[in-house]
């Protein structure tokens, strides 16, 4: 019983995944992957009530609730490397940085035939950008102290 409930929960996520996947490079995108990993993902844990009863539960983020600041973005945001960006600062960076990484998938798609592979590289400006908005909207659902861009890359 177990196990299959365990196969189930694994469908279900392949196929969230799948759904996210075929967003890409759409206006969508963004967040299709925001509202995962900082809102479903985080009610699951949620959910796993014997997690939290001797620490406080982490506190799921919305898109909708601050869409706004991702259609009108501060392109200047992500320069600030030294000082430690807001809740909705986190969230524009997180939404323009993603934008420009699908962007360069979807363009080396267009060029080759197939998905590249991104990687992680701390001087790529775009990767860095998504690590560190993605690393403080993490730690802002666990109550963690947010970061600089500048202490993120050290």
């Amino acid at each position: 019983m177990i196990l299959a409930q365990e196969l189930e929960n694994l469908r279900k996520e392949a196929e969230e995944l799948k759904k996210i996947r075929e967003t890409l490079g759409s206006d969508q995108f963004a967040k299709n992957v925001f509202d995962k990993v900082f809102d479903w993902d985080v009610q699951r844990l949620i959910s796993m009530k014997d997690m939290w009863k001797t620490r406080k539960p982490p506190t799921p983020l919305h898109y909708e609730d601050r869409s706004s600041i991702v259609e009108n973005p501060d392109q200047s945001i992500a320069d600030q490397d030294q000082i430690t960006w807001t809740l909705e600062q986190n969230i524009a960076v997180f939404a323009d940085s993603l934008k420009r990484l699908s962007s360069r998938v979807m363009a080396e798609r267009k060029n080759t035939g197939s998905a590249p592979v991104l990687s992680f590289d701390k001087d790529d400006v775009d990767t860095l950008d998504f690590v560190a908005a993605s690393a403080n909207l993490r730690s802002f659902i666990f109550g963690i102290d947010l970061k600089s861009k500048f202490d993120i890359k050290r």
